[in-house]
Parts: C-alpha cells; sequence; structure tokens
C-alpha cells in the first residue's frame, strides 16, 4: 500500500498516543471501529471549564491512514470549543492527509471518535450513566415477559456476537442464567439486565433492541449504527458492497 507523503508526515512524526485519566469528569472518551474490520479508535478529549479542549490523545489499533487520522484529529480539537470541534468534517481529515478512496473509511472513524468522545463528555458533564445498549419500550415488555417465563434462575438476556466476516457483524439473544453470569458484564437499561462478553464491548456498543411484527409472529430485530460495512470498497469478490 503506497500513502501520500501528508500522511507519512503525521504518521512520522507522533505527538499525541498516550492516554488520558477517564475517571476524570472533564475527560470524554469514546471507542469506534471494529476489530473484525482492523480499525479500532479510541479518542480522549480534555475540557477546561469553558468547554474548549486542552488536550487529546488516543490510541489506535489499525493501519497508517487510521494512525494518521488520528494524530491530525488530535491536533485540529487542541484549542477549539465543544461546538468547534463537531464541526470537523471526515473530508477535512482526508483531504488533508491526501487518503485514498480505500483508505478514507480511516476518516469516517475518526469523524466518528470525536462525536462519541464528546457524547461520553456531556454524560458525565450531565451525570448521566452512560449505556452500551438501548431497548424500546414494546421490547422491554416482551423480554420481561420472556424472562419471567423461564423460571427465577433466569436474571436477563445475553448479546451474542455473530461474526459475518467482511460483511459485517450480527447479533443474537439468549437467555442469562444467575450461575452462568459470574466472568459476563453487565448494562441495566429500562430494568432489563443485559449480559456480554468483556472482549465483545466494542461491538455491542450502540446495540438497538426493538420487536418486529409480521404474518408470523412477534421477533425481535438487534441493530447497531456504530457497527458499518467495511467492505463499500472490497476487492475480496466476497460480495459486500
Amino acid at each position: 500500500m503506497k500513502y501520500s507523503d501528508k500522511t507519512l508526515a503525521y504518521y512520522n512524526n507522533l505527538q499525541n498516543i498516550g492516554e488520558l485519566d477517564d475517571s476524570d469528569a472533564s475527560v470524554g472518551s469514546g471507542i469506534v471501529g471494529s476489530p473484525l474490520c482492523g480499525d479500532v479508535m479510541k479518542l480522549q478529549i480534555k475540557f477546561d471549564e469553558d468547554d474548549i479542549i486542552i488536550d487529546a490523545k488516543y490510541k489506535v489499533f489499525g493501519c497508517v491512514s487510521a494512525i494518521s487520522s488520528m494524530e491530525l484529529t488530535c491536533s485540529l480539537l487542541k484549542g477549539r470549543t465543544l461546538e468547534e470541534a463537531k464541526l470537523i468534517e471526515n473530508d477535512n481529515i482526508a483531504d488533508s492527509l491526501e487518503l485514498t478512496k480505500i483508505k478514507r473509511h480511516c476518516s469516517v472513524l475518526a469523524k466518528e471518535a470525536i462525536i462519541a468522545a464528546i457524547d461520553d463528555y456531556i454524560a458525565k458533564k450531565n451525570k448521566t450513566k452512560k449505556h452500551l445498549f438501548k431497548i424500546s419500550e414494546k421490547a422491554v415488555s416482551h423480554v420481561t415477559d420472556l424472562i419471567k417465563s423461564q423460571g427465577d434462575g433466569c436474571i436477563g438476556i445475553r448479546i451474542v456476537v455473530i461474526s459475518g466476516g467482511c460483511s459485517g457483524i450480527d447479533y443474537s439473544l439468549a437467555y442469562q442464567m444467575e450461575n452462568e453470569s459470574e466472568r459476563l458484564c453487565e448494562d441495566c437499561v429500562n430494568g432489563i439486565r443485559i449480559f456480554y462478553e468483556e472482549e465483545d464491548k466494542l461491538v455491542v456498543d450502540g446495540v438497538e433492541i426493538d420487536v418486529m411484527e409480521d404474518d408470523f409472529g412477534i421477533g425481535f430485530t438487534i441493530t447497531n449504527k456504530n457497527q458499518f460495512n467495511c467492505c463499500t470498497n472490497c476487492t475480496c469478490n466476497c460480495g459486500a458492497k
């Protein structure tokens, strides 16, 4: 893979790799991407009392373009207000680095990381808990009934991650029994205890559970707007577009 001189300039002069204290209320953290697609980015932004960005750090599991995108993003963020940070677009990053078409998704992830970190900071500021999952009122009712039908040993539901290869990620639901929950992580949304594997946190963050009714009955839909098809420019002949 040939990278532009601008991409390599940032890659060869890394200034912003590192971590900030996530327990600090003035720090917002965002993790985006998917290990299955190969690029995962963690961005942390630190604000002062006037919501001006005074520091930004990142960690990346990914390619040269992904690392350079985050290096540039941190440089762009410093000194901006929260509202000004929201105005940074992925095209600004991609054009500045002269990313090729197949690598522009790195700039998209960088933009998503900015929004995720800002959302986390606002949630801390408002003292609200950030949930990994969303579950509709209709789904809450059906899930509650199903859990009760399993008896006292059933304490919630579990999100099961199914790799769809390079065409994306699928999810399914399973009952969670009390004697099988010790090794799992947990979130509680609208009174429903939702369990997941710790190593799946990156890919379950953003999952939304709803109910679908049709002529065949009632079923659950599980979607995640944070997980996107990494094969928009696929060249592996898998047919994913």
